[in-house]
């Protein structure tokens, strides 16, 4: 029995250090265009991702620091096919990160 304590003590210690992320962030390519100028890209996230959530997943999966993220949310917009059907996409957020330029090298393709 204590040596079943101790092989869960072991494994919960080592997945809590792993991150798993359960978002999707997509680069907006415009703002790539205008990296070099600005030193912010753009991402479009789903609408229950926050600033805090965005810098973890930032650092974690590309190993990126974030001094600054800015956000807002977007509405869907309402489309219409033929005359009568209308349907509205879904809402999305829009996050807006300042970074270091020397970080980005390796975003890139």
């Amino acid at each position: 029995m204590e040596i079943a304590k101790q092989t869960a003590q072991k494994a919960t210690k080592y997945w809590n250090n792993i991150f798993f992320p359960n978002m999707q962030m997509t680069v907006i390519r415009k703002s790539f265009e205008q990296f070099p100028q600005t030193r912010k890209l753009e991402f479009r996230t789903s609408c229950d991702v926050g600033k805090l959530d965005i810098k973890g997943y930032m650092k974690s999966v590309y190993n990126v620091d974030v001094p600054k993220v800015n956000t807002l949310n977007v509405q869907g917009r309402v489309k219409r096919q033929g005359t009568k059907r209308a349907f509205r996409q879904k809402d999305w957020k829009k996050a807006i990160i300042t970074v270091d330029p020397s970080d980005v090298q390796s975003l890139k393709r």
